[in-house]
């Protein structure tokens, strides 16, 4: 019974540690405008890890259908993210005055890979920073 009761313990210390650095990465207040021919999606990109902040932003080019991004280190490091909620959040825009673009932002919370889809064209781009 008490090996039964050590073996509970560990894995319920192991569970717990995996739980505590699942979240070395988040992404919060994420935005989207639109402007004649481009729509511009934006997020905050949180490093708990290397202990950074990015604004990372996407943008879809209505003419082409090409969608490109980026992330720029910003100064800074919040204390907590302004949102709490799951590593996925989205935005949505319109274009030529009415027609949806669905766009979600991406993140692994482990591994802190970023990414932007839009569903219309089905594309995304990868937008984690390098090191």
């Amino acid at each position: 019974m008490k090996l039964l009761k050590a073996g509970i313990l560990a894995l319920s210390l192991t569970v717990t540690a995996t739980v505590a650095l699942a979240a070395d990465y988040e992404i919060f207040a994420d935005i989207a405008t639109v402007e004649t021919g481009t729509n511009h999606y934006a997020v905050e990109r949180l490093d708990r890890k290397n202990k950074k902040l990015y604004h990372c932003t996407a943008v879809l080019d209505a003419k082409t259908r090409q969608l490109t991004g980026e992330c720029t280190e910003r100064p800074g490091l919040p204390e907590s993210p302004a949102g709490k909620g799951p590593n996925v959040q989205g935005g949505m825009s319109n274009r030529f005055g009415g027609v949806p673009v669905f766009g979600s932002w991406k993140i692994d919370q482990t591994t802190g890979k970023t990414e932007f889809c839009i569903s219309d064209t089905a594309q995304c781009v990868e937008v984690t920073p390098q090191p």
